[in-house]
């Protein structure tokens, strides 16, 4: 709200108007005004009640035409330009005529020249340079913005999505904060804010926080075999538990005693009937996280037409198969019940689990380093933040920003068990906000733990049905877990909510990519670009749906437009080379494949890829290599083993190839393509009997035949066999 000490009755009642959103009447008295005394302050009370009641053209031709060059006028005339994506003359607005066109020389005359708007004019020329690409300029502004105003939150977001690793605590401490902030708020306003905010000392978490060697392997990547009793639901949409698992040592935001879980997540994948990848069936699809390859067709090979011939690496089809469980660290078993915030049990029983409960919530409420001591609330002596100083109630808010910045800066790196555990140790009241557990279901999203992603967004969307913001990839996992019905129904909620969302129709666009409709979906996808045309993830989706037509032409331009917007979208380089793949420019294809793990250097999907290409190159060592670092990440990632195997048959290593397929195995009990492995090594090594046990059994989980070159390798073992019984 304003803070109105306007000594003039009427520009008073208008700027009253606007602080209680009474916009139309607000405007027409401000037109009043203006046309009985055009100055420079009735120039603006105009514009803002323009924009305000957003008529942004209106009020960035109303500050055209009258040239004003007060400091507050050219700021809101930059950012009408910046709405209206008119980002030149936005630029020169704000840079104005001088000569010195060096960034320190801008810097400092924006802030002369604007003062106490400096951090905020700042923050604007940074982001019109970002939109323009010129991301040096972008974040040097960025930075500045930070220096002269740390409660622009948005420009350390930015930062930390371009790249950059800032530390945070140099940017969020009190004496960045600007006089005329600490000024206007008084103590008792700046403990309004504060109040009941239990602050985190980050001086004692981030010297606590050490990263556990075995953190992936304790946490997401135990994995136990699917066993007779794993079930799925008759529509064979994946099932979920009511056991919610998380990470060791990071508390679950949705529980209801908020206790911290100390629990190895189990990876259980859902069985399928037949184990067929491409009608639901288990572990085989390449992993990323926007869109998969399906581990048939990389064996098989095949691309548009239903023409499939055989081959030992992927060489077409679609980026999106729509496996029910192949995520890697799928953390739930299969079961029917999806809105439960229970707790995995641990075999202890009742009265124990109560007693740390409260032994939990004990130790996270009052537990050193995570509350400020200047906010430890006393038994004896409850102190009012009112009676506080501005000062303290300052330096509170610095250092949860200074937390918030850590921990969105780990996300941003995809560092995120890192970032998990940082927001884990918020206080409740931001730990189970709708922003935190958005941040923390795009962590869980990173991880392909779609389950628990899934669970999260779900929690944020029935609180505030109406938010549409980062539910694009709501959608994406509920695609990626074959729910259709509930895809369709968030897609129909969020258009009722906000139809000018662009995740409302990438919502709506993967409701019809999952029933198989991808014209209609792609319509739904250009309209998404349509009503945000810097929307990166859009143009993402809209690629994978024109390369599972075979459309890439137009899949590789959508692929670009999202790089342009955003270079650190490794989703569109990773789109990029799988086109370059399937045209065998295998050079360009590992280009742009290690430029998307350069951005998201821990995602074993994409260096299965790299592999993949270096195997086609001949250089199987080097495929070896990246196959074995990317099983340090996620040891129990099934694409990730199956192609050691395949490259250790290439390298003759045909012993180390079977111990690899006996763990895949134990994994994946019902996928045909590991028999089939497992047949060709036999015969490889002279083993007829084998190799033709292992060909039927790919055979009999195969029954549709959908992998004609298990047949195909069956008739030429036959074949072989007569031409040597001819030859004796």
């Amino acid at each position: 709200m304003v803070c109105c000490k306007e000594k003039d009755p009427a520009k008073a009642a208008v700027w009253h108007a606007l602080n209680y959103y009474a916009f139309e009447d607000a405007s027409f008295l401000a037109e009043r005004l203006f046309l009985e005394s055009k100055g420079c302050e009735t120039l603006y009370l105009l514009a803002t009640c323009y924009y305000r009641q957003d008529r942004v053209s209106e009020a960035y031709d109303l500050l055209k035409r009258s040239h004003s060059t007060i400091p507050k006028c050219r700021l809101l005339f930059a950012q009408c330009c910046l709405r209206l994506n008119k980002l030149y003359e936005g630029e020169q607005t704000l840079v104005g005529t001088s000569p010195d066109n060096s960034l320190s020389a801008i810097e400092n005359n924006i802030t002369t020249e604007f003062q106490e708007l400096s951090g905020i004019c700042l923050k604007v020329l940074a982001t019109i340079y970002r939109r323009c690409h010129r991301l040096e300029h972008a974040v040097f502004f960025y930075r500045s913005s930070l220096k002269r105003n740390p409660y622009l939150w948005s420009s350390y977001a930015n930062l930390c999505t371009a790249g950059e690793k800032d530390n945070p605590d140099e940017y969020f401490k009190a004496t960045n904060c600007p006089s005329f902030v600490n000024a206007t708020l008084s103590p008792s306003a700046l403990s309004e804010i504060t109040n009941d905010m239990n602050v985190v000392t980050t001086d004692k978490i981030y010297s606590s926080y050490t990263p556990k060697a075995n953190f992936v392997g304790q946490a997401l990547a135990h994995s136990t075999p699917i066993t007779a009793a794993t079930t799925t639901n008759p529509n064979n949409q994946n099932s979920i538990s009511n056991a919610p698992c998380t990470p060791e040592g990071i508390r679950d935001p949705l529980s209801q005693h908020y206790v911290e879980i100390e629990t190895d997540v189990v990876t259980t994948p859902a069985g399928g009937g037949g184990g067929s990848l491409l009608n639901g069936g288990t572990v085989t699809d390449i992993q990323t996280h926007h869109r998969s390859v399906t581990l048939r067709k990389q064996v098989s090979g095949g691309g548009g037409g239903g023409k499939r011939t055989p081959a030992p690496y992927p060489t077409a089809s679609s980026f999106r198969s729509v496996p029910s469980h192949l995520y890697n660290g799928d953390p739930f078993s299969s079961s029917k019940v999806r809105r439960s915030s229970r707790l995995m049990s641990n075999g202890r029983n009742t009265k124990s689990k109560e007693n740390d409960r409260k032994a939990g919530n004990k130790s996270q409420r009052t537990g050193p380093g995570l509350i400020s001591d200047g906010f430890k609330k006393s038994t004896k002596d409850k102190t009012c933040l009112s009676k506080r100083s501005p000062t303290m109630i300052i330096n509170s808010i610095m250092s949860l920003f200074a937390h918030f910045g850590h921990a969105y800066q780990a996300l941003c790196q995809y560092e995120c068990k890192k970032a998990l555990q940082l927001f884990s140790k918020l206080p409740k009241n931001h730990y189970t906000s709708s922003w935190v557990l958005l941040q923390c279901a795009r962590a869980f999203y990173e991880m392909t733990e779609y389950t628990q992603a899934a669970r999260l967004y779900q929690s944020v969307h029935q609180n505030e049905s109406s938010r549409c913001s980062n539910l694009a990839y709501y959608s994406t996992c509920l695609w990626y877990t074959q729910r259709e019905i509930e895809l369709s129904a968030l897609a129909q909620e969020m258009l009722e909510a906000n139809k000018h969302s662009p995740e409302t129709w990438c919502a709506v666009g993967n409701c019809f990519s999952l029933q198989k409709e991808h014209e209609t979906a792609i319509k739904f996808f250009e309209r998404s670009v349509l009503v945000d045309p810097q929307f990166a993830y859009g143009y993402t989706l809209l690629g994978h749906e024109y390369s599972y037509i075979d459309e890439l032409d137009d899949a590789m331009n959508c692929y670009r437009h999202a790089v342009r917007i955003d270079p650190r979208h490794y989703n569109a380089w990773y789109g990029i080379g799988q086109i370059y793949f399937r045209q065998e420019k295998h050079e360009l294809a590992l280009c742009h494949f290690r430029k998307a793990q350069s951005i998201n250097h821990s995602n074993a999907a994409i260096m299965a890829h790299i592999a993949v290409v270096l195997n086609a190159m001949k250089r199987h060592k080097e495929a070896l290599k990246v196959l074995t670092k990317a099983l340090e990440y996620h040891p129990k990632h099934p694409l990730c083993k199956f192609h050691k195997a395949s490259t250790l048959f290439c390298l003759e290593k045909c012993d180390k190839a079977l111990e690899e397929l006996d763990e895949l195995e134990s994994i994946t009990p019902t996928e045909s393509l590991i028999y089939f492995l497992k047949g060709k090594i036999h015969r490889r090594m002279g083993n007829a009997h084998l190799a033709m046990m292992h060909f039927s059994w790919a055979m009999d989980l195969d029954p549709q035949g959908n992998n004609n070159h298990i047949k195909e390798a069956i008739d030429k073992h036959y074949h072989s066999d007569d031409v040597g019984s001819e030859n004796t």
